[in-house]
C-alpha cells in the first residue's frame, strides 16, 4: 500500500525493511504476519512527504485550513439536531449538551493534533494506523475513512436534496417529477450535486480554497445571524425549568433531566463531525506540524461557540415543546413575528450546506492517494461511487453505516496514540530496567475496560424504565465501570513504568 509518488529510494528501502523482517521470522504463515504488521517508519513517511508532488501543493495555510474544518462542521450539524435535541431530548438544558459534546471532542480532538504533529503526511486515520499498529489496520481505517468522508458526502447530498426541494416548494416551483420520483428512491438531484463536487475537486486545491473559503464565510454569516437576530427576542421564560423534569416517552425511554441532557449530549456529536478532515489534507499544508493542530483545535472551539449560542437562541425564542423539529429555526422565527427574517435562513441553510458535501468529498481522494490509487484516476473512481450512491441509496439505510465507520475511526485514532506512546515507553530507561516490559496486552487490556465503561454508560442513558438492567445500569454500572477504567489504567501505568501515559 506504497504510495506511488515516493522516489525509488524510498521504494527500496521500504522493501529492504520489510525483507530485514521477513527473514527474521521464518515460514510462508509468519511472512504472511509480516507483511500486514509491518509499520511504516516516519523516515520513510518524512521522505515522501518532502519529496516534489506535483498533485498535491502545499498551499494551504492556517486560515485556509480553519475554513475547511469549520465549514464541513458548523452549520449542518445544528440544522439538522439542534431542534430535534431539544424538544426530544434535553428541553433547554440542550444547551447544556452542546457543551458536554464538544469537550468530548476537544478530548479525541487532541489524539488528532498530536499525531498529525508527529506524522504529518495525508491520509489522517489511515496514515496513523500505518505507522502505529500495521498494514492491515491501516487498510481497515482506510475504509472506515471512506464510510467517513465518501459515504457520509453522499448521504449529505440526499439530505440536502430533501431541503433544496421543500424550498422550491415554498417559493412556488415545482422542479421535473423525473429528477425525483415520488414511487423510487432514484434522487438525480443529489447525483447533480456530487457531480459538481467531483469537478471542483479535479480542478485542484487551488481553486477549490477560495470557494470553501467563501462559502464557509457566508455560513457562519448565516449563524451568527440566527444567533443575533434570536437573542433580540429571548424570552426567558421559556428557559424554566432549564433541566426538564424527566420524562418517559413513547418508547419507554427516559428524556428530559439529566439522562435526557446526556443523551442529547450523544445526538449532538453529530454536529462536531468534520474537525479530523483536515487531517488529511497535511500533505497540502504549508506548515503541517504547526498549522494541523491548531485548525482541529480551532475548529472544535468555534464549532461548540457557535452551535451552543445557536441552541440558546432556538430555546430562548420558543418554548421547547412547541419547536418544529424538521423546520426549527425558520418556525422560531415567524413564531417571534420576524417573517422576513425566515426565508433568508433557509435560503442560507440550502445554498451553504453543500459545502460540506464538498469538504467531505475533498478528503476521500486524499486518503486513496495515499494509500495507492494515484490522483485523478482515483478521483474520479471514488467519484461515480459516491455519485451512485448518492442517486439511488436514500439517507436513512446510509446512516448506520457512516455512524459506525465514524465511530471506529475515531476509536482507532485514540489507539493509535496509546501505541505511539507505549513504543516511545519502551526507549526510556525506566522501562527497560523494568522487571515486566509492557506487551500489546496491556494496550488490549486497557481498551477493553474502556469500552466496557462506555458500554455501562451508554446503556445506563438507554435503559428504559421497568426494564431488568434499569436499576443496575441507572445507578452502580455506569460508576463502576468508569472507576475501574481509571483504576486499571493508572495501575498499569505505575507497574509498567509507563509514565508517557
Amino acid at each position: 500500500l506504497r504510495k506511488k509518488g515516493a522516489g525509488k529510494m524510498d521504494v527500496n528501502a521500504t522493501d529492504g525493511e520489510r525483507g530485514n523482517v521477513q527473514a527474521a521470522g521464518g515460514g510462508p504463515m509468519t511472512s504472511l504476519w509480516s507483511r500486514v504488521s509491518w509499520k511504516k517508519p516516519l523516515s520513510l513517511t518524512y521522505a515522501e512527504e518532502s519529496s516534489e508532488n506535483p498533485h498535491l501543493e502545499r498551499t494551504l495555510g492556517c486560515f485556509d485550513l480553519l475554513m475547511i474544518g469549520i465549514g464541513g462542521t458548523v452549520g449542518s450539524g445544528v440544522f439538522a439536531t439542534a431542534g430535534l435535541i431539544a424538544k426530544s431530548y434535553a428541553g433547554p438544558a440542550a444547551v447544556l449538551s452542546w457543551i458536554l459534546a464538544g469537550f468530548g471532542c476537544i478530548l479525541s480532538g487532541a489524539s488528532f493534533m498530536e499525531l498529525s504533529g508527529l506524522i504529518p503526511s495525508a491520509g489522517s486515520t489511515y496514515a496513523y494506523a500505518y505507522h502505529s499498529l500495521g498494514e492491515m489496520p491501516a487498510m481497515i481505517a482506510g475504509c472506515l475513512l471512506t464510510l467517513e468522508y465518501g459515504v457520509a458526502s453522499a448521504g449529505s447530498a440526499r439530505s440536502w436534496s430533501d431541503k433544496f426541494e421543500s424550498w422550491l416548494h415554498q417559493m412556488g416551483v415545482e422542479g421535473p417529477v423525473w429528477m425525483k420520483p415520488k414511487d423510487s428512491s432514484i434522487d438525480l438531484y443529489a447525483g447533480l450535486l456530487m457531480s459538481l463536487c467531483v469537478g471542483i475537486v479535479l480542478c485542484g486545491m487551488s481553486a477549490g480554497k477560495q470557494l470553501i473559503n467563501i462559502v464557509t464565510v457566508t455560513k457562519i454569516s448565516v449563524v451568527l445571524f440566527i444567533i443575533v437576530v434570536g437573542l433580540t427576542k429571548f424570552d426567558s421564560s421559556n428557559m424554566d425549568p432549564f433541566i426538564a423534569p424527566e420524562h418517559i416517552n413513547a418508547v419507554d425511554q427516559v428524556v428530559f433531566g439529566w439522562p435526557g441532557v446526556m443523551l442529547g449530549a450523544s445526538a449532538s456529536f453529530y454536529g462536531y463531525i468534520g474537525y479530523d478532515e483536515v487531517c488529511c489534507l497535511a500533505a497540502e499544508a504549508k506548515n503541517p506540524t504547526r498549522d494541523i493542530p491548531r485548525a482541529v483545535f480551532g475548529t472544535v472551539v468555534g464549532a461548540a461557540f457557535l452551535s451552543t449560542l445557536a441552541t440558546l437562541s432556538l430555546v430562548g425564542m420558543q418554548k421547547y415543546t412547541e419547536i418544529d423539529v424538521a423546520e426549527s429555526y425558520g418556525t422560531a422565527l415567524r413564531h417571534v413575528g420576524y417573517h422576513w427574517a425566515a426565508p433568508i435562513v433557509e435560503i442560507g441553510e440550502v445554498f451553504t450546506m453543500p459545502v460540506g458535501i464538498l469538504i467531505g468529498f475533498l478528503a476521500q481522494p486524499r486518503v486513496q492517494y495515499t494509500h495507492k490509487i494515484c490522483d485523478n484516476v482515483g478521483t474520479l473512481i471514488a467519484g461515480f461511487g459516491l455519485i451512485g450512491i448518492a442517486v439511488c441509496i436514500p439517507f436513512k439505510y446510509l446512516w448506520d453505516f457512516i455512524s459506525l465507520g465514524i465511530l471506529l475511526a475515531f476509536n482507532l485514532t485514540n489507539t493509535c496514540l496509546l501505541a505511539v506512546r507505549y513504543r516511545s515507553c519502551l526507549c526510556t530507561p525506566a522501562c527497560i530496567n523494568s522487571a515486566s516490559n509492557p506487551t500489546a496486552a496491556v494496550v488490549a487490556l486497557f481498551l477493553g475496560v474502556s469500552w466496557l465503561s462506555a458500554y455501562h454508560i451508554q446503556e445506563s442513558l438507554l435503559a428504559p424504565r421497568g426494564s431488568t438492567d434499569h436499576w443496575y445500569m441507572h445507578t452502580y454500572g455506569p460508576v463502576a465501570a468508569a472507576v475501574f477504567s481509571v483504576a486499571s489504567g493508572r495501575y498499569i501505568c505505575r507497574e509498567n513504568g509507563w509514565n508517557a501515559l
